[in-house]
């Protein structure tokens, strides 16, 4: 049995999208070239790779498979095409980087504008998302490297460094009955109105076990799915948050929130860089690498 390579990448499209239709328009084919591509491979390898359902596709056990062996098949494909880019002196290529929020939006774009100065000629992608969904792609070989602020469980496929340190605060609007106070104990914010980040968000799975650990309950008023709502949020006087520290620093100085200073609650978390071990590295992210990235 021999993979029809054409036929993988039309497949992997229709994965990566949830439908034939979004596929077809992301290929430029229409949606009954690509159905009829994806059926003749289902022809030729004997099995079902996909359920079809009322509101797209989800792969059978045997296409989960395949998927994972066809972005590691198209994860080399890219690697070569840039290997020989990049023996021009990196002045073409490609780097993928995933991060969850907080680092994504405050801590890379700075390394991203000093890494472009250096080689423009690299195209930079950079995937934002919770820590699961980063760590998901990572494992679906959608991105290179990825950074992420939650623990990283351990797994043999996956190379863990740790990369910086945060702080995680304790925020407020500026009107806050709270922040008029001099000295605050925990608790002070036992029971208190929070505004807290979606399950599966890092700093939210750092914040419930700090908090946790120190018999702190809080009362859950809304769950928002960035950081940047979070601030809105507590700066329209909907609750507390817990934030990293560099999520903040333009909004404490304007004035629209402030940080709770709470003696006995400091949050330190480690930031971590992920790298699948059997993933070959690039040249383009080698440079990244070599920069602190």
């Amino acid at each position: 049995m021999t993979l029809n390579l054409h036929l993988l990448r039309i497949y992997v499209a229709v994965l990566d999208h949830g439908s034939f239709t979004r596929a077809a328009e992301a290929l430029t084919m229409s949606q009954s070239a690509v159905s009829r591509a994806v059926q003749e491979l289902e022809r030729q390898l004997g099995t079902v790779l996909l359920e079809r359902r009322p509101r797209g596709v989800a792969p059978t056990d045997a296409g989960a498979i395949l998927g994972e062996h066809a972005r590691r098949i198209f994860a080399h494909e890219r690697l070569a095409i840039e290997s020989l880019n990049e023996l021009r002196g990196l002045q073409r290529g490609r780097l993928a980087i995933g991060a969850s929020s907080t680092i994504g939006t405050y801590l890379l774009p700075p390394l991203l504008g000093a890494y472009h100065r250096q080689y423009p000629g690299i195209e930079l992608f950079l995937d934002i998302g919770n820590t699961q969904q980063i760590m998901e792609h990572l494992l679906e070989y959608r991105i290179e490297v990825a950074y992420v602020e939650g623990p990283v469980t351990p797994d043999e496929r996956l190379h863990i460094t740790p990369w910086r340190d945060d702080e995680l605060v304790v925020i407020a609007a500026p009107d806050h009955p709270l922040a008029r106070r001099a000295h605050l104990t925990e608790a002070d914010i036992i029971g208190a109105p929070f505004v807290l980040r979606e399950p599966g968000s890092g700093t939210r799975e750092v914040m419930e076990q700090a908090l946790a650990e120190r018999g702190i309950t809080v009362q859950s008023v809304m769950e928002l799915g960035s950081t940047e709502a979070v601030k809105h949020a507590v700066s329209a006087g909907l609750g507390l948050s817990i934030v990293s520290k560099v999520a903040i620093q333009m909004e404490i100085i304007a004035g629209r929130l402030t940080i709770l200073r709470i003696p006995s609650l400091m949050i330190q978390r480690r930031l971590s860089r992920v790298r699948l071990i059997d993933r070959p590295q690039s040249q383009a992210l080698t440079a990244w690498l070599r920069g602190k990235g």
